[in-house]
């Protein structure tokens, strides 16, 4: 095993260390009540404004509705008057189904304005809803924000401990080797870097077992850590029998 192997794996373990108390951190209870309360409040004033935006657009449709319905009451009030005092046959027959036309269309309207009547009151209901929420949310957020800084703290010394650790190899690994580290680091997810036990003869990724070329092995049996071009971690040969 090379020098830079060996710091690099070092590096690793000492960084795993780091991650479990990231790890610890993000999962607890703090963190979890904290990061959902943020989550709603920072989204809050953009669904109260698409409830306000949904209730002026009802409220347009409703007193268009009542407009539209008294026009057609009005309407349907003279044809009454008129049928009442028409003598002609033919003219009253044909006031009499305008009149029945107006009636269709009125019904149809209070119809139309209970839907939107109930749809109003839907809107009103939800804006309680999220007026409640956000009273819960925000007091989960004062309650949580501080526990969660509370638990930070109690592990920033160990942290501290652990960088100082890793920026000391880090003096001593391969910038490019460390850059690759970084990138995968930042996905979250171990290993990062991989043994391959050379004496088993095996040329696949002894992470996602993708193929390895002829090329790549030898590289490996000679020290060299290669990055599998899959999963992108990063690979160092070794053989357990020899020193």
């Amino acid at each position: 095993m090379s020098e830079q192997t060996k710091l690099i794996v070092e590096y690793q373990e000492i960084d795993k260390n780091l991650k479990a108390i990231e790890d610890e951190v993000n999962g607890s209870e703090e963190a979890k009540k904290y990061l959902s309360a943020r989550k709603f409040l920072s989204t809050v004033k953009e669904n109260l404004s698409e409830l306000e935006a949904k209730a002026q657009a009802v409220t347009e449709n409703y007193n268009r509705a009542i407009a539209d319905f008294e026009k057609y009451l009005a309407t349907a009030k003279e044809y009454e008057k008129t049928v009442e005092t028409c003598e002609n046959e033919e003219e009253l027959e044909y006031l009499k189904k305008k009149f029945a036309d107006v009636c269709a269309q009125i019904a149809q309207m209070e119809q139309t304005i209970s839907a939107i009547s109930k749809e109003m009151a839907d809107l009103y209901k939800e804006y309680g809803k999220l007026g409640q929420t956000n009273k819960v949310m925000r007091a989960q957020y004062d309650e949580y924000a501080p526990k969660l800084e509370e638990l930070k703290n109690s592990k920033k010394e160990e942290v501290a401990k652990l960088k100082a650790q890793l920026k000391k190899l880090e003096e001593q690994i391969d910038k490019t080797l460390m850059e690759k580290y970084a990138v995968r680091r930042k996905d979250k997810k171990f290993p990062i870097v991989f043994g391959l036990d050379l004496s088993k003869k095996l040329n696949y990724c002894p992470f996602c077992a993708t193929s390895m070329p002829v090329s790549f092995m030898e590289e490996l049996s000679l020290g060299a850590i290669k990055e599998c071009e899959s999963c992108h971690r990063l690979i160092y040969g070794f053989e357990p029998n020899k020193k």
